[in-house]
C-alpha cells in the first residue's frame, strides 16, 4: 500500500474552513496529519481526535445523505427500495447509533469508527424534545425526497443513464479530479444523463448560503473532466430538503471560467502560508495560522480545548 502524504489540495471545505479561522484550518489540515499512528506525537493524536468529532446538524446531514444512497443505489442495483422504512433506517443506523456510541464513549476504542460528538464532549446536551425534534426533521427531510416529483422520475429513468451516486473520494493519482496538475476535491451527490446533458445534483439539509454555487460549480469540473461533457451541457440542482425547494445555479463557459480562476486564486492564498510549496510544509504555527479574535466562533469550534477556550 502506497504511503499517505499530505498533498495541498482543493476543497469547498478547506476554503470556508480557511475563511473561518487559521488556527482551525491548521489543526484540520496539518496538526492531524499522522495523528492515527500508535507512534504520532500527542499533540498530532488529539488534532485527529478532534478532527474526527461530528456535531448534531453534522450528523443530520450525514444520515440524511447516507440514506438516499441507500434508497438510490437499492434503486439502481435492484430497480426497487429494499428498505421498508427509510426514515426508521435513518434514525437507528445513525442517529441513534451514534449519539448512543458517543454517549459510552467509544471512540476511546476507535474514533474513526466511533465519532465523538460535540455535545456531548462538550457538555451542550440539549434536552430530549429537542433531540426528538431533531430526528424527526431529519425523517421529514427524506420524505419530502421520496415523496417528490423529482424521486418519481427517478423510479422511471433508464438506470444505465446514472453517472454517479454519491461516490467515495479515491486516492488513486490515475482518477483524481486535477485542475493544472492539482487535485481538487469533488465529488456530487448524485449525476445522470438527461436529454443529452449531464445533471448534477446535491442534497441539502441546511439553508442556503454563499457557497453553494460554488461548490456545484467545482462538480461541474469533475463532470467535465470525467465524463466529457462540455459546460453548456451541464445542468446543476441544489436540492433544498427543508424546505422542498429545487435550485438550478447557472453553468456555462463563462461560470466554469470562473470556478478555474478562483481556485486559482485559492491555491495561491494556500501557498502562501507555506514555507515549503512542494512539500505542503506549513509556515509557523503563531506567525500563520493565529487563533481568531471573535469568540463566539470558538464557541462552536471542534478543536477548542486546543486553544484552551
Amino acid at each position: 500500500m502506497a504511503k499517505l502524504t499530505n498533498e495541498l489540495s482543493w476543497s469547498r471545505t478547506r476554503m470556508s474552513t480557511l475563511k473561518t479561522c487559521r488556527r482551525q484550518y491548521y489543526y484540520q489540515y496539518y496538526q492531524k496529519w499522522g495523528g492515527w499512528g500508535w507512534d504520532a506525537p500527542e499533540e498530532s493524536r488529539q488534532a485527529y481526535f478532534f478532527s474526527k468529532m461530528t456535531n448534531l446538524p453534522m450528523l443530520v446531514g450525514h444520515a440524511v445523505h447516507e440514506t438516499i444512497k441507500r434508497v438510490l443505489t437499492d434503486l439502481r442495483d435492484f430497480n426497487e427500495v429494499r428498505l421498508e422504512d427509510p426514515g426508521l433506517y435513518l434514525r437507528k443506523n445513525f442517529l441513534t447509533k451514534t449519539w448512543k456510541d458517543a454517549e459510552q464513549e467509544l471512540w476511546r476504542k476507535s474514533v474513526k469508527n466511533h465519532p465523538p460528538v460535540f455535545e456531548l464532549y462538550y457538555q451542550r446536551q440539549p434536552s430530549p424534545a429537542a433531540l426528538k425534534q431533531m430526528g424527526a426533521n431529519a425523517a421529514e427531510a427524506i420524505a419530502t425526497f421520496l415523496g417528490s416529483d423529482f424521486y418519481i422520475e427517478l423510479m422511471k429513468d433508464n438506470k444505465s443513464d446514472w453517472l454517479a451516486v454519491d461516490p467515495e473520494p479515491s486516492f488513486d493519482e490515475s482518477t483524481k479530479l486535477k485542475l493544472k496538475g492539482r487535485t481538487i476535491w469533488a465529488l456530487p451527490d448524485f449525476a445522470r444523463r438527461k436529454d443529452g446533458k449531464c445533471e448534477i445534483w446535491d442534497w441539502k439539509t441546511g439553508r442556503k448560503n454563499e457557497h453553494d454555487e460554488l461548490q456545484l460549480l467545482s462538480y461541474a469540473l469533475y463532470a467535465r473532466d470525467t465524463w466529457g461533457f462540455t459546460p453548456e451541457d451541464i445542468r446543476v440542482f441544489g436540492y433544498y430538503l427543508k424546505n422542498n425547494e429545487i435550485v438550478e445555479y447557472p453553468c456555462n463557459g463563462e461560470r466554469m471560467e470562473f470556478i478555474e480562476a478562483e481556485i486559482d486564486r485559492n491555491f495561491e492564498t494556500l501557498q502562501g502560508l507555506l514555507t515549503d510549496i512542494p512539500g505542503n510544509v506549513p509556515k509557523d504555527k503563531n506567525e500563520a495560522f493565529p487563533m481568531i479574535e471573535d469568540l463566539s466562533t470558538c464557541d462552536q469550534c471542534f478543536y477548542r480545548q486546543l486553544c484552551d477556550r
